[in-house]
């Protein structure tokens, strides 16, 4: 199970970044919504794999991976926010010219 939430928190963060990226080439704010979506549903799976290491007493597991976590909850927040911020800058530029 624990497999299941962290490749689906891996999965929902590349494609929170995958969409974000898309959302700067659309015309429509729906992608960049998918995407914040998305990035925030992975940080939630990533917060329930910690509940169920906390449950189970697993405090070496939760020692190890942390920093880890953190860090790549981090990068996922600051990169999905950076292409939505694209995104939206652009279709901003692209209707004062249009």
């Amino acid at each position: 199970m624990i497999t299941l939430i962290l490749l689906g928190a891996l999965t929902l963060g590349v494609l929170s970044w995958a969409l974000g990226g898309a959302a700067i080439f659309r015309r429509g704010q729906g992608l960049s919504t998918l995407s914040l979506g998305s990035c925030a549903i992975s940080i939630l799976l990533a917060c329930v794999y910690f509940g169920r290491e906390i449950r189970a007493q697993h405090w070496d597991n939760l020692t190890d991976t942390a920093d880890a976590m953190l860090f790549s909850a981090v990068i996922l927040i600051g990169v999905t926010l950076c292409l939505n911020a694209a995104a939206w800058l652009r279709a901003r530029l692209r209707g004062r010219h249009a």
